[in-house]
């Protein structure tokens, strides 16, 4: 896992957005003081996670945002991204490369970004947990990270270990349980508190439970008495009531008895009454009958008549329509032919127009793709044009750099084959020489350090003019060769001979792909011309083809119309013929109705004599039958009078009897009413109440002692028992629910004393283990002397300070703080890599701390630097020529605009680093 790349935009002095590409191994990142080369250091703490802002140079957080210069506005935002090689899945998600981004806005607000998707800060301080990367692990390394590590305070140096030995994790793990165990107390004292106030409630509502107990037992008792007593009443009013029952069923009997006999003389009369009403009504029946006859023989002599007449007009009228019916048939005939032809030479056009669109459609597809490959040749030949103008440029660079090159060189080697020969006065005076010339070029650095690509351009150049740098590399390899007894030549001619043939070799292939482009042109012209003159051919035919289709279409739309209209005139001929048989099917149907009517009121005029005569005898029978039931009808009226009379007398008595029934039904239903609302039962389940009319005066006098009794208890709370029930199985919840937080709290105390467990075996292993390799490394970095690491509280590993103790080589034993500058930076870098050795982060920014270490010392730093570069990457900003020298890649920041920093990318190669 290493850091790809990351962009900065808006953070600090980068107005613009702006991308840093990194690779495995050391990284500079160099330019002059104030520039913003710790910006960007500040922007990987940042994007990790740093919440303070005093920790990235900053009061408060909006601070970071561009604050904008005379020239340019303010930003609204800053935003950090880093890109991570995740191939070997060190961080936890299954991606190839993970990408954090953090952004924070004027108004306050922040968003975090993980490929991305939003995320809390938490979870980017999670993925980075126990990797060596984070805001507070040793990723980032600073001169003031230095200084906390060499702090007094041996807690400071903690962070350290702890990340290398992978417990950042397990810390995070037992803060989390520490305040679920805080919050499980808190809940634990709550629920103690809620248990103890529901005890004494409780406690109280027992004591009015009892008492409403007692008083519930005395109701009880008083209920059934009452219900006793209840009893007795209904069962007398129960017997009185059978009394009234019976005496008023027997006399109801007699009632019955006379009503019926009332009833059958009045049936009797009544059957006469309607026999005679039906003798009337069949009277006037036979009167109204033989007069209907009467009117009915008029009425059918005249229509008889009528019909006569109306057989004649029809039988006219059907002949007209006969005819009329024969001439629309003829026309019918003419038009179903014209339509058949119409028709036919509807299809015929509208195949024609099918084959015109087909045809007209393959023209125009075979327009576009003309026109398309016309296109395509016409981007070709710009193409290939722009490379012969790329080609003409390259081999005018190609040429010049050809003779520079020749020249140069060849200058160079014979002038150094010169110098070799130099004594020692010529060596102290190239030693002078170089000294003045790298304070020019520096000076020259700080003022355009942005020109810097590929070497130094001519801008440049002019800014060293009086320095020629192929000499000053020449001072520099024969200071080296003075020092190392090196007698070689920088450059030979074979180089120069195998670069010189490399070029012409260059000069010639592009020239002869020139030649080619030139050459595929031409053929790409010509193929346009001819396409072009194919489309002008294919334009003419779709305008034939279009004309054609215009008019077919317009002869399609006539012959439509024209058969709309045959089959409109087709209808209405059709539809008169059918009105017209019509016709002829009603006048056959009315002539046959008028022949069978004619005939039918013949016989009915028989029939009607016959009856009119036997009606006239039947009213006269009436008349005999009618006399004699008059007479019978007044017989019986007397008769059922005093019946009458005797009836009513019966039923006044009966009236009397229903009163009193009704009044002891009223009290029974007050008795069934006052039990079914005090006591919820009804009369029917009182049968087994065991009670005789001797009980009462007991039963009376119970109730009143009863009733004494309640009244003294007092005031009842009649919910005291389900309250009590209620609090009782609150005060049960609530025991229950204080056993699982007092086990809660156990196992929270459980894990916590497991995390211990563990961390404290994982600190003592890295500790152990860093402890061996910070004395290596500390005589290594200075060739002799010890080093140590000692717990401050052995006893308390979990919480225990580290002290530092090293003795240089050649000097006594002494504190940390009395060691000089370098020798505090080497013994910090020393503990920096002796933490790599045990747990490396995947990549490290250093700012600036080799500044305090002087020649000797920056030769061993950047020895062991580039041995621990094996297996992390480094990104190192520094002022430092021999740091600068190792660096596989360098950047350079610069301030190009004033408040504004800018990055260049340095690629230079191996001979040009040894001259920075």
């Amino acid at each position: 896992m290493f850091l790809k790349s990351m962009e900065i935009f808006g953070f600090k002095s980068f107005a613009e957005r702006t991308p840093v590409v990194f690779e495995p191994g050391i990284t500079a990142i160099v330019g002059p003081n104030g520039c913003g080369k710790s910006n960007v250091v500040d922007s990987i703490k940042w994007v990790l996670g740093e919440k303070q802002a005093r920790n990235i140079r900053g009061e408060k957080m909006e601070d970071i945002i561009f604050s904008g210069t005379d020239s340019r506005k303010p930003l609204s935002l800053a935003e950090v991204s880093i890109t991570i090689d995740n191939a070997n899945r060190v961080l936890a998600l299954d991606s190839e490369e993970v990408t954090v981004t953090r952004r924070v806005f004027r108004d306050g607000e922040s968003e975090y970004l993980i490929n991305k998707s939003p995320v809390r800060l938490k979870d980017i301080e999670e993925l980075f947990m126990d990797t060596g990367i984070g805001k507070s692990a040793y990723s980032v390394m600073e001169q003031g990270r230095m200084d906390l590590i060499l702090s007094t305070r041996a807690e400071d140096r903690r962070y350290i270990f702890e990340e290398a030995a992978g417990i950042s994790r397990f810390k995070f793990q037992k803060r989390e349980s520490l305040r679920k165990l805080e919050e499980t107390s808190t809940n634990l004292e709550r629920i103690n508190d809620i248990v103890r106030e529901i005890e004494r409630e409780k406690d109280l509502k027992a004591k009015q439970a009892e008492k409403t107990k007692v008083y519930l037992g005395l109701t009880g008792e008083l209920k059934e008495y009452d219900i006793r007593l209840n009893f007795l009443k209904y069962a007398e009013l129960v017997r009185r009531r059978k009394k009234i029952e019976a005496d008023l069923a027997g006399l109801k009997r007699e009632r019955e008895a006379l009503t019926a006999k009332v009833s059958v003389v009045s049936a009797e009369n009544e059957k006469d009454e309607k026999y005679r009403n039906d003798i009337q009504l069949e009277m006037f029946e036979l009167d109204k009958k033989l007069h209907a006859y009467s009117i009915k023989v008029e009425d059918i002599d005249a229509r008889s008549g009528k019909n006569r007449s109306l057989i004649e007009e029809t039988m006219k009228r059907r002949a007209a329509v006969e005819k009329n019916i024969a001439e629309r048939g003829e026309s019918l005939a003419r038009l179903a032919d014209e339509r058949v032809k119409t028709e036919q030479a509807g299809v015929d056009i509208r195949r024609k127009i099918k084959e015109d669109r087909d045809r007209l459609e393959s023209i125009y597809e075979m327009r576009k793709k003309k026109i398309q490959s016309i296109h395509t040749s016409r981007d070709r030949i710009e193409l290939n044009r722009r490379r012969i103008k790329e080609n003409e440029e390259t081999l005018k660079s190609l040429r010049e750099s050809l003779e520079r090159v020749i020249k140069k060189l060849v200058d160079a080697i014979e002038k150094r084959k010169a110098e070799l020969a130099g004594s020692e006065e010529e060596r102290q005076r190239v030693r002078a020489r170089i000294g003045e010339e790298i304070r020019m070029i520096e000076d020259a650095l700080r003022g355009g350090l942005q020109n810097l690509e590929l070497g130094l351009t001519d801008e440049a150049r002019a800014s060293l003019r009086g320095i020629d740098l192929e000499t000053l590399k020449g001072d520099i390899a024969l200071f080296e060769s003075f020092e190392d007894g090196f007698r070689s030549i920088l450059f030979d001619k074979t180089g120069i001979h195998a670069e010189k043939e490399q070029l012409d070799g260059s000069i010639a292939g592009t020239m002869s792909s020139n030649e080619s482009l030139n050459a595929e042109i031409a053929s790409l012209e010509e193929f346009i011309r001819n396409e072009q003159a194919e489309v002008e051919n294919i334009n003419g035919m779709i305008m034939k083809l279009e004309k054609d289709l215009s008019g077919n279409e317009k002869e399609n739309d006539w012959i439509e119309k024209h058969l709309k209209s045959l089959a409109h005139q087709i209808g209405d001929v059709q539809a008169q013929i059918d009105a017209h048989r019509q016709d002829l099917t009603r006048s056959e149907e009315a002539i046959q109705a008028l022949q069978g009517e004619i005939r039918e009121m013949e016989d009915r005029l028989v029939e009607f004599g016959e009856r009119s005569e036997t009606l006239r005898k039947k009213i006269a029978e009436c008349n005999e039958r009618r006399g004699e039931i008059e007479r019978q009808i007044m017989n019986r009226k007397d008769v059922s009078r005093k019946d009458s009379e005797s009836l009513a007398k019966m039923n006044d008595r009966i009236g009397e009897m229903d009163k009193g029934l009704v009044e002891l039904i009223f009290r029974m239903n007050g008795i069934e009413e006052y039990v079914w609302t005090e006591y919820e039962k009804k009369v029917a389940d009182m049968k087994s109440v065991q009670a005789d009319d001797s009980q009462l005066p007991d039963i009376q006098r119970n109730i009143q002692e009863l009733k004494k009794k309640i009244q003294d208890l007092g005031p009842i709370n009649n919910l005291a028992i389900e309250e009590f029930k209620d609090l009782k199985k609150r005060f049960d919840y609530y025991i229950n629910q204080r056993k699982d937080i007092e086990k809660a709290k156990e196992d929270i105390i459980s894990v916590i004393q497991d995390i211990n467990k563990t961390s404290m075996d994982m600190f003592l292993s890295t500790f152990m283990d860093i402890q061996k390799n910070f004395s290596e490394i500390f005589k290594q970095l200075f060739e002799g002397g010890t080093a140590s690491l000692e717990l401050t509280e052995p006893e308390n590993v979990l919480e225990s300070g580290i002290d530092i103790f090293v003795r240089p080589p050649g000097k006594k034993p002494k504190s940390i703080n009395l060691l000089s500058g370098g020798e505090r930076a080497l013994t910090a870098i020393a503990l920096l890599f002796a933490t790599y050795m045990v747990k490396p982060s995947p990549f490290c920014f250093l700012d600036e701390i080799d500044a305090p270490l002087d020649e000797e010392n920056i030769g061993r730093f950047l020895r062991m630097l580039q041995q621990f570069a094996k297996t992390s990457q480094f990104v190192i900003v520094t002022h430092n020529k021999k740091t600068m020298r190792i660096g596989e890649s360098i950047y350079g920041v610069t301030m190009e605009e004033p408040g504004v920093s800018k990055v260049v990318s340095l690629r230079m190669e191996k001979a040009e680093k040894k001259a920075v």
